[in-house]
């Protein structure tokens, strides 16, 4: 029954969502209109309902530790740590289950979650965190991504694993530029085989098993810099900030164009892409570019979000906008279990 309920929903919104795509799709007129295929009829939408709605991308850890002790139990999240079972065993939010973010969309791994039911996700530093929260939205969830991962649960090193963000090593002082850099070629859309089903459900979760076993997680902003200087222009991949348009104004990598992640779903932005190219996207601190990344991977594009987002990049407080991670104010010391 559960079952039925999470797909009766999802196929709800992707058929409003396709009644209003067909009308789009009647301006034959349009010569730089590209052409669609079945499969990304069913997974656009879908994708673009999430990016372009009004739900937030994140929760904090206090907020989420707010609602599950605030007395009332009907309005807590399920709480899903996609860090790996081993990682899991260590310590983890109590209550949480584990669903490895590798395995978010495979059929067992949907069946551990109630339909109905919000979901606090949360991974190590808040990147994978961010790739299976997007996976499950697409699908039809109302999920969040724990803004830092556990950094911002735990303090305790040997439950968190990976290293939080350092401005000693992990920020530079790479350039930027202010030039706005506006796309003029369009090309066609890319073309999916995620599934050789018909049903828009099981196409859209085919697509999300998919990118969650095989996309690249992250990239960092030293290995971006390299590649960018290592005099081989044809190597270069597409830069795309999806930052707000006023604060790529403010500065952005040299090269970047600007597709704001509200809007990484729709079609007249993303014909901009060269679909045989690599992109690497950068948005703020590394959480909604892990959303803009994860929907490019669904729609056929091969991207990668950078990690940390632009205080990677940059040192410069004004260009940056947010804050970067800042252990005496973004940590806590939660209780865990094992």
């Amino acid at each position: 029954m559960k079952k039925l309920t999470y797909t009766n929903r999802l196929l709800t919104l992707i058929l409003a969502l396709l009644v209003g795509f067909a009308f789009v799709g009647c301006e034959d007129d349009n010569p730089s209109k590209p052409t669609v295929s079945p499969e990304y009829e069913s997974i656009q939408p879908a994708a673009d309902a999430y990016a372009g709605g009004t739900q937030s991308a994140v929760i904090t850890a206090q907020s989420l530790f707010d609602n599950m002790n605030d007395g009332d139990a009907t309005n807590d999240y399920l709480v899903v740590s996609v860090r790996s079972e081993a990682h899991y065993a260590l310590g983890h939010v109590p209550g949480a289950i584990n669903i490895p973010w590798r395995e978010v969309g495979t059929e067992a791994s949907l069946a551990k979650l109630p339909a109905g039911k919000k979901l606090a996700v949360y991974c190590y530093t808040g990147h994978t965190g961010g790739i299976a929260t997007t996976l499950l939205n697409i699908m039809g969830y109302e999920a969040y991504n724990m803004k830092w991962g556990i950094m911002s649960w735990t303090k305790d090193a040997a439950v968190r694993v990976a290293s939080p963000f350092s401005e000693d090593t992990d920020a530079h002082d790479f350039a930027t530029e202010t030039t706005i850099n506006a796309p003029t070629t369009t090309f066609d859309l890319p073309e999916t085989e995620f599934s050789e089903s018909s049903d828009a459900v099981e196409i859209v979760r085919a697509a999300c098993e998919n990118v969650a076993a095989n996309i690249v997680a992250t990239t960092t902003a030293q290995a971006l810099f390299d590649n960018l200087n290592d005099g081989d222009a044809s190597n270069n991949p597409i830069i795309v900030s999806v930052r707000s348009e006023a604060h790529y104004a403010l500065g952005h990598i040299p090269g970047a164009i600007n597709i704001p992640w509200k809007e990484i779903a729709q079609i007249d932005k993303v014909k901009v892409l060269d679909p045989s190219k690599d992109i690497v996207v950068y948005c703020y601190t590394g959480h909604t570019g892990a959303v803009a990344a994860t929907i490019l991977n669904t729609l056929g594009y091969k991207a990668a979000n950078m990690k940390f987002g632009m205080m990677s990049w940059t040192k410069d407080a004004t260009i940056r906008v947010s804050a970067p991670y800042v252990e005496d104010t973004d940590a806590h010391d939660f209780a865990l279990e094992q």
